[in-house]
């Protein structure tokens, strides 16, 4: 799997100790049916847990197991305004 971070995610990780962790999260529809997207937090997992771990640009990636199978490259980055950032990531629905 590709991953890709912006220069604006890796000062900010950078900041936030140099680890990413990356996780599917569902989104429910309106009309039913439910989506796994993927979610960035700064750090590392917290517990025991079977993540694959990445390099990226210097920057520490863990993936949860069922996003190490994603076809599409996961992309990184920040949005926000002056101190209210937060991390996004844009790429492909996760099947569970």
């Amino acid at each position: 799997m590709e991953i890709r971070v912006e220069p604006e995610a890796r000062e900010y990780l950078a900041r936030h100790g140099g680890a990413v962790t990356l996780r599917g999260s569902p989104r429910h529809g309106c009309c039913g049916g439910t989506a796994f997207v993927p979610v960035a937090h700064p750090g590392p997992p917290v517990g025991p847990s079977d993540h694959r771990s990445i390099n990226s640009d210097g920057i520490t990636v863990y993936l949860e197991p069922e996003m190490a199978n994603g076809s599409e490259p996961l992309v990184i980055g920040v949005d926000g305004l002056w101190r209210w950032n937060r991390l996004r990531v844009d790429g492909t629905v996760i099947r569970m």
